[in-house]
């Protein structure tokens, strides 16, 4: 989320009431309430839960939307990653990603989280994050948003889609900085079709509505993984078939705009020996990644998005000897000494390229993880918007 427009605006709280002072604690109180706002905002969600409780007037103000931009902003690098479990019942994992990646000597420590669904043997998909909210996507029909730092979620109305044999549906989550709601981009799929029809259906948060927009491009259809939000945009790969032939792209869609472009691609392997390609999002940058020769596992990074003279190769992580059939999925985050956090056969994977070594993190109470996502602790809810 932005905060330029909070350096545009400055927030009296006292004026608007979000901090009451009595005459007897004005003579006892010698923090300005300003000081105050600053104090709370950098201080953890799990605090702030609690510190609601002191009285009405932190409770307010902690519940007040401008606070929540201000702690956001505060709060954009402090990082968890949830991890959906191999188990035959769906269970979800959190831990902090700095304690992952340094404790890797001993175990780190998780929370188990509530799930809202009560579905104990539906492994529904995570679709991404942003900005605190994790979207998960239900049978294909319709999405939980949910912000698993304050236990709050919102399930979205039904898609409708006439579904058949061979449909799908991909997701994707984003921000529009401009109307400032969190928008769910559904694109429906009929490879049945003659023309492999792919509609496109925008969810907004603050309507609790979906509502149809210009369909995907002709004669693209995006690969069955989520769309990846980057500066305001949700990006996905896709197949782009022209006749006999066939090509992998990118389709950038911009959610203010609601308009689609292709985005190029780095100048990489192509050979038939390469795997298609998957996108992610590293330190807020588009990134692709690739298996190649199924020898190494190849990381490219878009430092400047839309640029295309701007991709960089990030890391080529070497597979052990005998990968059978598994591949490395992610990257799901490079840590400030450059240590790049993988998934292999179900369990995370730390490759640290300055000496080309790898360490296995153990997590506390799980081991064996389907899927993964990155997230940040914030205080947005899909409630309040």
């Amino acid at each position: 989320m932005s905060s330029s427009s909070q350096g545009r605006r400055r927030i009296d709280y006292h004026q608007r009431g979000l901090i009451r002072t009595s005459s007897m604690e004005m003579e006892q109180a010698f923090i300005p309430d300003e000081l105050v706002v600053e104090i709370l905002s950098r201080i953890p969600v799990k605090c702030l839960l609690k510190f609601r409780c002191v009285c009405k007037s932190w409770n307010s103000l902690i519940s007040d939307s401008y606070f929540i931009k201000k702690h956001l902003h505060h709060f954009t690098h402090h990082n968890r990653i949830i991890l959906s479990a191999t188990t035959a019942e769906f269970h979800l994992n959190s831990c902090y990603l700095n304690s992952l990646i340094s404790s890797t000597s001993s175990t780190t420590i998780s929370e188990h989280l509530n799930y809202p669904v009560k579905n104990k043997y539906r492994h529904d998909g995570i679709v991404g994050s942003c900005d605190g909210l994790v979207c998960f996507a239900i049978k294909g029909d319709c999405v939980l948003l949910w912000n698993p730092s304050i236990r709050v979620s919102k399930k979205s109305p039904p898609l409708g889609n006439n579904w058949r044999p061979g449909c799908f549906t991909s997701f994707g989550l984003g921000y529009d900085h401009v109307k400032q709601d969190y928008k769910v981009v559904a694109v429906f799929c009929d490879p049945n079709h003659f023309f492999s029809e792919s509609k496109v259906k925008v969810y907004s948060m603050a309507t609790n509505s979906w509502r149809k927009i210009q369909d995907f491009p002709h004669g693209v259809t995006p690969y069955q993984n989520s769309g990846k939000f980057v500066t305001g945009t949700l990006n996905w790969a896709s197949n782009f078939t022209l006749g006999p032939t066939s090509s992998w792209i990118i389709v950038s869609l911009d959610l203010q705009k609601e308009s689609y472009r292709e985005i190029l691609p780095p100048d990489y392997e192509k050979e038939e020996t390469s795997s298609t390609p998957t996108l992610g999002v590293l330190n807020e940058c588009l990134c692709m990644s690739y298996d190649h020769k199924r020898t190494h596992f190849v990381v490219w990074v878009m430092k400047d998005y839309g640029v295309a003279e701007s991709w960089i190769k990030l890391v080529t992580v070497p597979y052990l000897p005998n990968p059978e059939d598994f591949s490395y999925s992610g990257p799901y985050y490079v840590s400030e000494k450059g240590e790049v956090l993988l998934m292999f056969e179900f369990d995370l994977v730390l490759f640290d390229p300055s000496d080309r070594s790898f360490k296995y993190p153990r997590i506390q109470n799980g081991k064996g993880w389907f899927d993964a996502e990155v997230y940040v602790e914030t205080l947005v809810s899909p409630m309040k918007h």
